[in-house]
């Protein structure tokens, strides 16, 4: 308080004391130079220890003379030390305000991976749980349609063992059962249904005729008879017929001694008469066009003829593939359209459902769109609100430090200039109190809607996923449809064209008899044709008859017959030769007449021959006809009557062949056949046939449980692997909900680097309370110091001005302490990190408490300084110039003291 009024005064002193004060305060520094000797001053010291208030019994130990002439320096030094900490605070508290926000920042990150990471686990868990119980669903439902094929199946079985051993009742009961599961399971229309009621028809249509007729053997034996007896007379019309042959090639025979007869007949008429050889050779060559024609008119047949077995067989090819590709050759077109139709229905059905699900689906993404832009902008807003609350709570910070400050400068000096200020900076204070409060109301609203928007995107997440899953359903639905659709088309058609290849290769068929038919039309006129040739080249004696040479030989005899004439031995010898040649040709005559009558005879022996297997014939004929009255008498169900006509029948027989001949065997076989069914008319129905269709419906069961039990496995697994994702999904949402996120990197991104921001934010902390405890230091230290400057040596008599010019010296010196500048020192070792390289650490002395506590004189800061290993910047030197200069200086600023001392004050 007294220096305040002693700052006050000089004040009001105006120039006079001012002048006095840097007088008294040059005389003091020279005063300290000359007496610290050998000091050094080391800018940039780390791990010095600092200099306390408190006076150790060691500094009371020292000179009063030397502490009063640097006390002024010291604290100079000290001020320049609180300056220092007090910036390193104030950068420890942005370092901390830093490291809190990003500290929030990462704490927030990580509270949203975790958010995020349980909504996915969530998420996950929910859509392969249903896909597993939708697995589940279709699996029971394949279970129950394979246990119901079964028991169709068994039934059936059971009907055909139960009818097999006679109980028709029991198996009806049983095939009944079988049409009760296959309608319940397929519908009543349906085809295995059907197969299942085909069972009840089969056992049905036996029970209506249980018993078979023993008719069908003595049928059967008259019919086996009936067949022999037409073997017999094929046998004797084969007999009659090559008799009728041998008649026939004896008659040809016989026709062509004649004929050799006539031509031995015309060839003595040749030899008698000339010949007129054109005519001949006209007929031939009449012939050989004819042949000619023929054969170019079979060629053309069989041309044709080839072409439609080609066509046929192409027919038939492409007949047997369609019928390979149906798997049938008798489809019920009307259900293959059906079907078709059915699998079109089914294809738009299923489109549609396709389309609305599309439709919910664009619906569900779009309201998912629009929350997701929301949840973006309140979080902006989020990221702004606290970038604003973080600012606004430095500036509070800010002002209240500076209201601290200004109160501490109105309790230290109460004046009306540090009143207002003390006032302004309370003012500060509350408009940054004001905005801290208005920044966390907007961060409270920004939260608010951030999670709001939050609940919306979950929500319409949740309602996209539905929606996928729902149009992933419909579309399987739909491309299973497209595929049966074009399963039923393939086979329809399929169909049509084995009806196409059907018609045509009966149109082939058609088209090949035709050619055929015309084939042997041709074979027949060429065969005709070649026969007129041939004869017309008999007729000639050569197929190429020089008329001209013979006219030309007939005339030159002509001429030489003349000129014969002339001489009557030539003439002689001519006709002696000429009578040879008619009797030669007599000979010839004779000779193909005698051929004649051997034919004529011959064919008389046919005749006879002919006419015995004409009656061999007749008597089959009559064995027949007796069959067949027996036949008809049995048809009319008079047994005896047959019996008794076979009977007679065998005897016949036994007449015309004896006991032994095979003949008579036959007929004993039909008698004996007539009359054990005239004994014993009936015998049990044969079951083969029912058994056949009860095992047809057996099969098509068999099949259906095949297929059931297949699809029934298929189900199984592909539950059993949705299960194994579902129970993988919920093992990750428990792990999430126990608090274990190591399903989710994201999250230990997060924690990792929240933790280093924790790291910093303690860091920056820990740098604060150090600089705050070096600032408090360098305040006591400040404080001891003023003390110090402030008290008179104790060696010294003084007088109350010259108390008063000390208290002022000391003062003025401490007013103008801030026009020393001095590097920045770290005090008490302790180093501000910059928190954004992420690398926070805090170097503090080896013995920071000790330093901190511990009282030290100047010989042991300055032996300390000493000490230090590092790089030290020695500030200039002024206390080991000469001492001759300093006491001129002194010894001047004291006179020019006196000199005002004797003035009259005006305070």
């Amino acid at each position: 308080m007294k220096n305040n009024q002693v700052h006050y005064k000089m004040y009001k002193a105006k120039k006079n004391i001012v002048y006095a004060g840097l007088m008294t305060t040059a005389t003091l520094a020279g005063l300290t130079l000359t007496n610290v000797n050998n000091t050094e001053v080391h800018a940039d010291v780390a791990n010095q220890p600092a200099v306390t208030a408190t006076t150790s019994s060691a500094s009371a130990a020292s000179t009063t003379s030397a502490a009063s002439n640097v006390s002024s320096d010291v604290a100079s030094q000290a001020q320049e030390k609180v300056n220092a900490a007090s910036d390193a605070v104030t950068a420890a508290s942005s370092a901390v305000v830093t490291t809190s926000a990003a500290n929030s920042t990462a704490q927030e990150n990580v509270a949203a991976a975790k958010s995020a990471a349980t909504s996915t686990a969530q998420s996950n868990a929910n859509s392969t749980s249903a896909v597993a119980s939708s697995a589940f669903n279709d699996y029971s439902a394949a279970k129950s349609t394979a246990s119901a094929a079964t028991d169709a199946s068994t039934n059936i079985a059971a009907a055909y063992n139960q009818f097999k051993d006679g109980k028709t009742d029991n198996a009806l009961n049983a095939a009944q059962a079988a049409v009760n599961e296959a309608q319940k399971l397929y519908g009543n229309n349906s085809s295995q249904a059907q197969a299942a009621e085909n069972v009840i028809n089969a056992i049905n249509e036996y029970n209506q005729n249980p018993t078979v007729s023993n008719k069908g053997k003595a049928v059967d034996a008259l019919n086996a008879y009936e067949k022999y007896a037409n073997e017999q007379i094929v046998s004797a019309q084969k007999a009659l017929d090559e008799a009728n042959a041998n008649q026939a090639n004896l008659q040809k025979q016989l026709d062509a001694a004649l004929s050799a007869q006539a031509q031995a007949k015309t060839a003595l008429d040749n030899a008698k008469l000339a010949v007129n050889l054109d005519a001949l050779k006209k007929a031939y060559e009449e012939a050989s066009a004819n042949a000619e024609k023929a054969t170019t008119a079979l060629n053309n047949a069989n041309n044709t003829l080839s072409a439609a077995q080609k066509a046929l067989d192409e027919a038939r090819n492409a007949q047997t593939a369609a019928a390979d590709q149906l798997g049938t050759t008798n489809p019920d077109m009307s259900a293959l359209q059906k079907a078709a139709n059915d699998a079109q229905t089914k294809v738009n059905e299923t489109g549609n459902a396709l389309e609305e699900a599309n439709a919910d689906l664009k619906t569900a993404q779009g309201n998912y769109d629009a929350a997701a832009n929301r949840q973006t902008v309140a979080s902006d807003a989020y990221t702004k609100a606290v970038a604003d609350l973080d600012a606004a709570k430095a500036a509070e910070q800010k002002a209240k430090d500076a209201f601290d400050a200004a109160e501490e400068a109105y309790v230290n000096e109460p004046n009306e200039w540090n009143d207002a200020a003390q006032q302004q900076a309370k003012d500060a204070w509350d408009t940054a109190s004001a905005a801290v409060t208005k920044a966390q109301q907007a961060f409270d609203e920004a939260n608010t809607a951030l999670n709001g928007a939050q609940t919306e995107v979950n929500a319409a997440g949740e309602t996209l996923e539905n929606a996928k899953t729902r149009q992933k359903a419909a579309q399987d639905a739909h491309d299973a449809a497209v595929n049966a659709q074009t399963a039923a088309a393939d086979k329809l058609a399929a169909a049509k064209a084995y009806a196409t290849a059907s018609a045509n290769v009966n149109k082939a068929s058609e088209d090949f008899a035709n050619a055929q038919a015309a084939q042997q039309k041709a074979q027949a006129a060429y065969d005709e044709a070649m026969n007129a040739q041939t004869a017309a080249a008999d007729k000639l004696g050569t197929t190429n008859p020089d008329v001209a040479a013979l006219q030309k030989a007939y005339d030159d005899a002509s001429t030489a017959a003349n000129q014969a004439g002339a001489k009557l031995e030539d003439a002689k010898a001519a006709l002696a030769k000429q009578n040879q040649k008619v009797a030669d040709a007599q000979k010839a005559y004779d000779d193909a007449t005698a051929k004649v009558n051997d034919a004529t005879k011959s064919l008389e022996d046919a005749k006879a021959a002919t006419k015995k297997a004409q009656d061999t014939f007749n008597q089959n004929n009559e064995f027949a006809t007796d069959a067949a009255a027996a036949y008809n008498e049995l048809k009319a169900d008079h047994a005896e009557n047959a019996l008794n006509a076979a009977q007679a029948m065998l005897n016949k027989v036994q007449k015309v062949y004896g006991y032994n001949a095979p003949q008579t065997d036959a007929a004993e076989a039909l008698v004996s056949a007539l009359k054990d069914y005239y004994l014993n008319p009936t015998t049990p129905a044969d079951k083969t046939a029912t058994l056949n269709k009860i095992q047809a419906a057996q099969d098509v069961f068999n099949n259906l449980v095949k297929d059931a039990n297949a699809a029934k496995d298929a189900a199984e697994a592909k539950y059993q692997d949705a299960q194994k994702n579902a129970d993988a999904a919920k093992a990750i949402l428990d792990r999430v909900n126990n608090g274990d996120f190591s399903d989710f990197p994201a999250v230990k991104d997060a924690e990792d680097a929240q933790k280093l921001a924790q790291t910093n934010y303690d860091n920056a902390l820990a740098n604060l309370k150090n600089a705050q405890a070096n600032l408090d230091l360098a305040n006591a230290n400040l404080e001891a110091a003023k003390k110090a400057a402030s008290e008179k040596p104790a060696d010294k008599p003084s007088t109350g001005e010259q108390g008063n010019k000390g208290k002022d010296n000391t003062n003025t010196t401490d007013s103008n302490k801030d026009q020393k500048t001095n590097d920045t020192v770290k005090d008490n070792g302790a180093v501000v990190n910059d928190t954004k390289k992420s690398e926070a650490t805090v170097a503090t002395p080896a013995d920071k408490k000790a330093a901190a506590t511990t009282s030290v004189t100047r010989a042991e800061y300055k032996a300390a300084n000493n000490q230090n290993g590092t790089k030290a910047e020695t500030l200039p030197q002024t206390g080991n110039e000469s001492g001759v200069a300093a006491i001129a200086l002194g010894a001047a600023a004291a006179m020019f003291g006196l000199g005002l001392a004797g003035k009259k004050r005006e305070y």
